[in-house]
């Protein structure tokens, strides 16, 4: 029995040891960009009908190589998209609502530092 708790407890503090191993390499490392260091008011989000894996690919292949976007980041049970600006750089809502159209993911919502708005912006 003793030796028993001795293999238990040894187990135990080598997978506390392995997982803080894990989480100091990879914990820095891991989403680091240039949109991680900016406050969450500078991003816009956007709230869409529906979004699947195969819509995140299409969101991103579109809005990743636009001018000022830093970061994109899709939550597909939140159906929402989340860009992140460039630093000193606006986002232009109407140029966001048009590129989401163009993949046929017209956002039902686009909330930003601009305001918040429900059809297309004019600006």
């Amino acid at each position: 029995m003793r030796f028993a708790r001795i293999m238990t407890l040894g187990a135990a503090l080598r997978g506390f040891a392995l997982l803080t191993a894990v989480a100091l390499v990879a914990g820095p490392a891991v989403g680091v960009t240039e949109a991680a260091d900016k406050p969450a008011s500078e991003a816009t989000t956007m709230l869409v009908g529906e979004m699947c894996g195969g819509c995140v690919k299409r969101i991103e292949a579109t809005l990743t190589p636009m001018d000022g976007i830093a970061k994109v980041s899709c939550d597909i049970p939140g159906k929402s998209v989340t860009v992140w600006p460039r630093s000193s750089t606006k986002l232009s809502p109407k140029a966001l609502w048009e590129a989401m159209g163009s993949i046929g993911k017209t956002p039902k919502r686009l909330s930003g530092p601009s305001g918040t708005f429900t059809e297309k912006p004019k600006s």
